[in-house]
């Protein structure tokens, strides 16, 4: 379902002094949101509301962060 949303189309970044960010844009932000953290939303306008389950759809495993951590190290030394 969610496959769409990894595109470039959808995502956004910013960056500062203090970091980099990724995230959704527009409307799709909303329906990533409410499935990222497990919120209530409506499942139809007008329709009932049904609390979905938590999926992470942005992040890093551990995998991933050992990785990083392991090629931050390298360059480092």
């Amino acid at each position: 379902m969610f496959v769409k949303l990894r595109t470039a189309r959808f995502l956004k970044s910013q960056s500062d002094a203090r970091g980099i960010t990724v995230g959704f844009t527009g409307r799709v932000a909303r329906l990533a949101r409410v499935h990222h953290y497990g919120e209530t939303d409506q499942v139809a306008p007008g329709g009932p509301a049904y609390r979905y389950p938590a999926r992470k759809l942005l992040g890093f495993t551990p995998a991933d962060r050992q990785i990083i951590r392991d090629r931050l190290l390298a360059y480092l030394a």
